[in-house]
């Protein structure tokens, strides 16, 4: 699922701003823009999807 930075900042404005957020045992490494319309959140694992679909997450 992809939602934009305005949709995910109006999830989040309900919350104190010192609620811990974590990604179920993600580890995040930071944000990184992609073009001219498209952030992308990167993890230290691999994160990806097989060819068939399946999502698939390699800690190396």
């Amino acid at each position: 699922m992809i939602i934009t930075v305005g949709e995910f900042k109006q999830l989040l404005e309900t919350y104190d701003d010192q609620l811990e957020l974590s990604f179920s045992g993600l580890e995040y490494h930071r944000l990184r823009q992609k073009g001219d319309k498209h952030l992308e959140v990167e993890f230290e694992e691999k994160v990806f999807k097989d060819k068939l679909g399946h999502t698939r997450v390699y800690d190396e």
